[in-house]
């Protein structure tokens, strides 16, 4: 008798768990929904509020001199992102996408996971940058954001008495 090894895939498992979150998040919406929870706040009743993390995915890197951040934001139009540094460290992304009314679409939905509505992301930085000489480009649903990194203080001498 021989022995296969099993190929045990951690992208397979991780796809299962984003879409068991993803029904647990729907789920729990339409019960909210139709419950009609007064304690909650409106967001959450809605819908329009991730429970179980964020809704974009974001790619982060720093080299000497700068940030560059880049994220996936599939459907959304230009006129419809928001970028603000909030503070040195700190980068918000928020974007706003209209949803299709029922009479625009014929037939039963048996599977609805586009995200519709506003989505925000708070990013905190690994290092102080600036806003000025700050680029970003948005081309095919990808969005690339160019921060310059604040250059350290060297300090000032002080001579000693």
């Amino acid at each position: 008798m021989s022995i296969r090894p099993y190929q045990f895939s951690f992208t397979s498992l991780g796809n299962e768990l984003d879409s068991l979150f993803a029904e647990m998040e729907s789920r729990a919406c339409a019960l909210m929904n139709q419950s009609g929870a007064s304690t909650l706040p409106a967001a959450v009743k809605s819908g329009n509020y991730s429970v179980f993390g964020s809704d974009f995915h974001v790619d982060l890197c720093e080299n000497e001199n700068e940030i560059i951040v880049v994220t996936d934001l599939p459907g959304v139009e230009k006129e419809n992102i928001s970028i603000k540094l909030l503070n040195p460290e700190t980068l918000m992304i928020r974007t706003e996408q209209q949803s299709e009314t029922e009479e625009e679409t014929e037939g039963t939905y048996h599977l609805r996971e586009r995200k519709l509505g506003s989505m925000q992301r708070n990013i905190h930085l690994p290092a102080a940058v600036r806003a000025e000489g700050a680029k970003a480009s948005f081309k095919n649903g990808v969005m690339e954001i160019t921060l310059q990194k604040e250059q350290a203080e060297e300090g000032t001498s002080i001579t000693i008495e």
